[in-house]
């Protein structure tokens, strides 16, 4: 029998989403085409070229999967409309956020706002990575508006189906080892290069509560050896990590900060609790979902209640029972089979 072919389109290949191709590819044909946007110079050579990939593909295809609305969601949208091609997009944070004071999230440049306004609106469905992306009443910080979701920003979108669906993650890879973790040390993950993410992730915030908290060890991954961070001494600064690396600096740590101001689901945290990592996290999007009861919750982005959280935290003997909970959470809730299979499950409702 022949296998269903999927048209893929996204902004990049990140991890997360050659994890997707990667499940989609196990029962359909999956054509790949990245958008890479960079500068608005360079974004009208790589529409053309989507243009051309479309133009030769979408007879054989059966449906097109767009992860993240925006530019590269324009065209397949357009030829859904035309052509009746059936259009996904999946929703992973930016898209679904706005922003103005850190530069983030789809909506705070208008053209690109436009554009994917434009195809969450004209698509046939929509599959945010958590439900808090269609909408959710925003407390955490002063950085966006008091309402945040794609329902918000993308108007006329309300009556579009959704269905959400959590990413999945490889509980056999990312492995507790106890016999590696080291007491009172914080880990977390991301990218330290570009100002608007180095705020956005919440390494402003954990840099100065080390500076307050000198008795614990605090580890930043993501560093690019070149860009100035001023740190105090029980603040490691680590270059970037493959899978591998980074479960093992995981393994090492006692805790994980996912201090973000605007998330979906993070991938990293949902790791680093595979591997026991007790998790503290910001009240945003799917963040509080993710950790449950495992874990802690920082209400508002403010240092004095996040020294607060750390010294009721430190107080608690019941470290090690979290842990294993944090562990048995995830593997148990996200896994790859059942994202795979509500993917497929979608797919299937418009290639009958």
């Amino acid at each position: 029998m022949k296998r269903k072919t999927i048209l893929f389109f996204s902004p990049n290949i990140s991890t997360f989403i050659q994890r997707d191709i990667e499940l989609l590819s196990s029962d359909y044909q999956v054509k790949i085409f990245n958008l890479n946007q960079g500068s608005p110079l360079k974004l009208i050579p790589q529409l053309f070229k989507q243009l051309l990939f479309l133009i030769k593909n979408f007879r054989s295809a059966d449906i097109s999967i767009c992860f993240f609305a925006g530019y590269n969601s324009v065209l397949p949208v357009i030829f859904k409309r035309c052509f009746k091609l059936p259009t996904l997009i999946i929703v992973g944070g930016t898209d679904a956020a706005r922003f103005p004071k850190i530069n983030y999230g789809s909506y705070v440049k208008r053209l690109n706002g436009m554009a994917t306004a434009f195809s969450l609106r004209h698509c046939n469905h929509i599959i945010p990575v958590h439900e808090s992306l269609v909408y959710q009443k925003y407390t955490y910080d002063d950085a966006g508006a008091p309402e945040q979701g794609y329902t918000v920003f993308a108007k006329k979108t309300k009556n579009v189906p959704f269905t959400p669906v959590y990413f999945g993650f490889d509980s056999q890879f990312f492995k507790a080892n106890e016999n590696n973790r080291k007491p009172l040390t914080f880990i977390t993950v991301g990218n330290l290069q570009h100002k608007s993410l180095y705020i956005r992730k919440g390494y402003d915030l954990i840099i100065e509560l080390a500076r307050k908290r000198p008795e614990l060890s605090f580890t930043l991954v993501g560093w690019d050896g070149k860009t100035h961070i001023d740190v105090p001494k029980n603040v490691q600064l680590l270059p970037y990590m493959n899978q591998t690396e980074v479960k093992t600096a995981f393994t090492e740590h006692e805790f994980y900060f996912q201090l973000s101001v605007m998330e979906g689901m993070p991938n990293a945290l949902c790791e680093a609790m595979l591997c026991g990592c007790i998790p503290i996290g910001s009240n945003v999007s799917g963040i509080p979902f993710v950790i449950g009861d495992t874990g802690y919750i920082l209400e508002q982005r403010n240092i004095d209640k996040l020294d607060n959280l750390i010294e009721n935290i430190l107080s608690n003997d019941n470290r090690k029972a979290l842990s294993k909970a944090a562990r048995e959470r995830i593997k148990e809730n996200f896994t790859y089979y059942r994202r795979q299979k509500e993917l497929s499950e979608i797919i299937e409702l418009y290639t009958k």
